[in-house]
Order: structure tokens, then sequence, then C-alpha cells
């Protein structure tokens, strides 16, 4: 197999390291480095456009399970919402006697969710370690 000679400038650092290594593996510096070059090429596949193949595979599963998060996030949405309405129907049904009106009703969803957004931002908040601003009163 033909092959040609690279020229590469070095770090002193860098290069005592791979000396080191080299020593370690009873190994010329030279045949460690291209043993390097060659493992990280082979580790990396590119794709026509020079991005990692191996990057933008994990990135394409990686949206698929977003999806799927963003699908059950949905039903969930959906599911608490519906129990909410009807545990606000049961609550007026058993104080009152009846349903609340639907504007009364509309007014109590969305303080729910109101309620609800504010709890999930606190939660991230939390999660990120994220200081909370609060206004200046």
């Amino acid at each position: 197999m033909a092959s040609g000679t690279v020229a590469v400038r070095l770090p002193d650092e860098v290069l005592e390291a791979l000396q080191k290594r080299a020593a370690a593996e009873n190994k010329k510096v030279s045949d460690l480095v291209r043993e390097l070059i060659i493992a990280g090429l082979r580790e990396q596949p590119r794709n026509e456009d020079g991005s990692s193949a191996k990057v933008v595979e994990y990135l394409e599963g990686f949206g698929g399970v977003l999806m799927a998060i963003l699908f059950e996030s949905a039903g969930g949405r959906y599911f608490s919402e519906m129990a909410t309405k009807y545990a606000i129907d049961m609550e007026s049904l058993l104080r009152e006697g009846k349903p609340l009106d639907k504007h009364t009703k509309a007014a109590l969803m969305n303080q729910f969710e109101a309620a609800a957004l504010k709890v999930g931002q606190e939660t991230w908040n939390r999660v990120l370690g994220l200081e909370q601003k609060h206004p200046e009163s």
C-alpha cells in the first residue's frame, strides 16, 4: 500500500504525552500517531456534507423519542383536563345540586391551568438550578 508523509506541529505537552504513551506501549511515536489517526477516522464516519454520521444518527433517534414524549404528554394533558372538568362538575353537583355555568367553569379551568404552568416552571427552574427572579415590589 502506498503511503505519504504528513508533518504536524504539536504543543510540547502533547508531544510529551505521545512519547510517554508510545514508550509505555513499546511503539515508535510515528506508529502510535498513525494508529490513533486511523482509529479516529474509523470511529467517526462522515456523511457527504461532512457531518458525523454517528451524531446525525443519534439526533434522528432522539427526534423520535421527543415525538413519543410529546404524544404522551399531549395525551396526559388531555386526560388531566378531562378529569379536572369532571371533578369541578361533581363538586358543584354535590354542593349546589347543579353543574356550574359555562363561564364560571371556564374561569376555574383557566385558574387551574395557570397554576399548573407555574408549578411546571418552578419545577424546571429547580431541576436546572435556575434562580427565580421575583419582581421588585
